[in-house]
């Protein structure tokens, strides 16, 4: 009897432990936290892909409402850890938009997040294709992930009656872990302003996003100047003044060249000079070996 008894408490125990395991073990695959600390408690995040991650954070750092930082880097529920740039399968380049709830709220980040991405291009975002530059929002739980499927059914389809729900290429996904990128590619749109305005220019990224959404409504997100979004509607419903560009950085102005390519132009002329110098310094020494040999002829003659 007492056999029993230590049998059935045994298998008892077993029982919860495995029911344990089975509640939390959905819960520990993307138990990972994200590699970056908000800047308060009091903040929020928000993780999207659009495209190319330096136009993705001078978008949200500079235009989007609220916005405390953007940051590059990494995110995929397939991905590898500790992505690297040159060694990232299975994440999509991304955006952590971390932002004040009493500033904005993740709806006004989710419209602005649409609003830089070609919701018609699943295999990438302008001139960029593949896996690592295809868009998409993701949400951390019901509540984003119904506020998010509110804004197509609400603001994207009414607005673009044209548009069908089918088209549309930009997934809803849950929230991976988030691996932030090399310190290179953060505020690339401040530190090297000329290249980067080149490469965006050169992207077709704006021209694309004027062709899907319309010049004025480009010009409303992506103008320090625009009067569209004086006021915006915060994470608790109160209505509050809009607050840009929170590191006060200029809009950047896109250079005749990227750098680069000027390193290689200098070196190339700088070749060029030498060989030149060089030509012209043994032409000047046949003409002097010659003057000197007609010289020494005429004075054994």
């Amino acid at each position: 009897m007492i056999k029993t008894t230590v049998a059935i408490s045994i298998m008892t125990k077993l029982c919860v432990v495995t029911l344990i395991i089975s509640i939390l073990a959905p819960l520990l695959v993307n138990a990972t936290e994200d590699d970056y600390q908000l800047k308060s408690a009091q903040h929020k995040s928000l993780l999207v892909a659009v495209g190319c991650f330096w136009c993705g954070e001078q978008a949200f750092e500079q235009y989007a409402p609220g916005v405390v930082e953007a940051v590059s880097g990494y995110a995929g529920t397939d991905g590898i850890e500790n992505p690297t740039y040159r060694n990232h399968p299975g994440h999509f380049e991304v955006v952590l938009v971390e932002y004040d709830p009493t500033k904005t709220s993740y709806q006004v980040l989710i419209d602005y997040a649409w609003k830089n991405s070609d919701p018609f291009n699943g295999n990438g975002q302008f001139c960029d294709y593949g896996p690592s530059y295809k868009p998409a929002i993701f949400y951390d739980n019901d509540e984003e992930r119904e506020i998010a499927e509110r804004y197509v059914q609400e603001t994207v389809l009414p607005n673009y009656p044209t548009w069908k729900e089918k088209d549309l290429q930009i997934p809803l996904l849950p929230r991976p872990t988030f691996w932030t990128a090399e310190t290179y590619h953060q505020n690339y749109y401040i530190k090297n302003p000329g290249d980067y305005g080149y490469y965006k220019n050169a992207c077709g990224r704006p021209q694309r996003l004027k062709d899907v959404w319309g010049k004025d409504v480009y010009d409303c997100y992506h103008n320090l100047e625009s009067s569209c979004f004086e006021n915006v509607t915060n994470a608790s419903g109160d209505v509050v003044e809009a607050e840009l560009n929170t590191k006060g950085a200029e809009e950047p102005e896109a250079a005749l060249l990227p750098r680069k390519y000027w390193i290689t132009i200098g070196a190339i002329g700088t070749a060029l000079v030498v060989i030149m110098v060089s030509f012209l310094v043994v032409k000047k020494r046949g003409e002097d070996n010659k003057s000197k040999q007609s010289m020494e002829l005429k004075q054994l003659n």
